[in-house]
């Protein structure tokens, strides 16, 4: 595609195979999941490919079309920005109608203007944004000004419940292929597919200069631990073990005003860093021992998927008293990306000591409780969620 920036160049690579335990934090849950009790003896045998791995990030500046390539009645929507009908898109690279659609659909159900067409679809829609909106609040954090924003409960809220959804104003996945499929998987021999897709040009203007793989709000939204079909799995067999790449959303928070307000999981905060254990001087093994007891003892929510790709919601994990903040985990590897490791040893990774193995597998198995008490606890939102985002154009 004429538009389509492809991550190709060796220096991405290089850099994606250099940085370590770059994966993003659903991933290695997933394999923690599937591993449970056979540990690797490094936090880097965990790892993978992620999205903070690669320096430059794909964005494709291709307007928003369904996945026929059609271009949407305008007459679905207001004349508004996210929702404008775009020209078709290019039928050479098959990714980008299947992102379009999931954009434009999440676009609608997002935007203030337009989000009744979701969320008054039907009464458990309707109510489902009403209790967000009754018990959840943005306001400072609690964790000081370098935190920003944070969202607090205005009520007691009790465990396993939805307490917002997480928006979504870019789309893409990381994928790295072999050049030679018979060859050795070295810099060399590989070339990076890596895209993502903006909802629209104001969009596409904040992610140019917001790379992704800086972006405190990136985050896996689909990925064989979540159990449900991906925007892009009609373009993988995996009954001859293709693997469909993991899909990850980004946020532009400029937009902040024009979201419903039913769409606040990204100012969920962490209630523990790495970079407090850097500045006390603590070792990296132990500091991230110390990040996972603290982030754990805070931690009282989780991102789950919720209905249709590439939606995600927030469920409480414990009862949420009044006036607390909501805290989730982001995991140790989101925050290695930020701190110092140059006192390791070239190429080494922090070891994988026995706690850090318990808090990871732990965390893995809190995801899965999660998801499991919301298919049963909102299953009727769920379904309708799914039909809802189904029907529009």
């Amino acid at each position: 595609h004429p538009q389509l920036q492809t991550c190709s160049k060796l220096s991405s690579i290089q850099s994606s195979l250099k940085m370590k335990n770059s994966t993003g934090t659903i991933a290695l849950l997933a394999l923690a999941m599937r591993t449970l009790m056979s540990f690797p003896t490094s936090i880097e045998a965990f790892s993978g490919p992620s999205p903070r791995a690669s320096v430059n990030r794909a964005l494709s500046s291709t307007p928003i079309a369904d996945s026929d390539g059609e271009t949407n009645d305008e007459s679905s929507a207001p004349d508004i920005a996210v929702d404008a009908a775009p020209p078709p898109a290019t039928p050479q690279n098959p990714f980008i109608p299947l992102l379009s659609k999931g954009l434009h659909r999440t676009s609608i159900a997002m935007h203030k203007a337009t989000s009744d067409q979701v969320f008054k679809s039907t009464p458990s829609l309707h109510e489902l944004r009403r209790q967000v909106q009754k018990i959840t609040n943005v306001a400072p954090s609690s964790l000081g000004e370098h935190a920003g924003l944070g969202l607090f409960a205005t009520k007691n809220i009790k465990a396993g419940t939805i307490v917002g959804l997480y928006p979504a104003h870019a789309l893409g996945y990381e994928l790295v292929v072999p050049i030679d499929p018979e060859g050795e998987m070295t810099e060399d021999n590989l070339q990076d597919l890596s895209m993502f897709l903006a909802q629209n040009e104001e969009d596409e203007k904040y992610f140019s200069e917001q790379p992704h793989g800086n972006s405190p709000y990136l985050h896996a939204t689909d990925q064989p631990l979540f159990q449900r079909p991906s925007l892009l799995s009609s373009l993988f067999d995996e009954e001859k073990n293709e693997m469909v790449p993991t899909l990850h959303l980004d946020v532009n928070p400029n937009r902040n005003e024009e979201l419903d307000s039913t769409w606040t999981s990204h100012y969920i905060n962490d209630g523990a860093s790495l970079l407090d254990m850097q500045t006390s001087g603590t070792p990296i093994e132990d500091g991230i021992e110390k990040y996972y007891t603290q982030s754990t003892k805070t931690k009282n929510c989780i991102h789950i998927p919720f209905g249709p790709s590439p939606i995600l919601a927030t469920v409480t994990t414990k009862k949420v008293k009044k006036g607390q903040e909501l805290f989730t985990s982001y995991g140790v590897v989101y925050w290695l990306g930020a701190v110092d490791t140059t006192s390791l040893e070239d190429g080494a990774s922090p070891s994988m000591t026995e706690n850090i193995q318990t808090q990871i597998v732990q965390s893995a198995r809190d995801l899965q409780k999660a998801m499991e008490e919301a298919k049963v606890g909102y299953a009727t939102e769920i379904e309708d969620l799914e039909t809802a985002l189904g029907d529009l154009n």
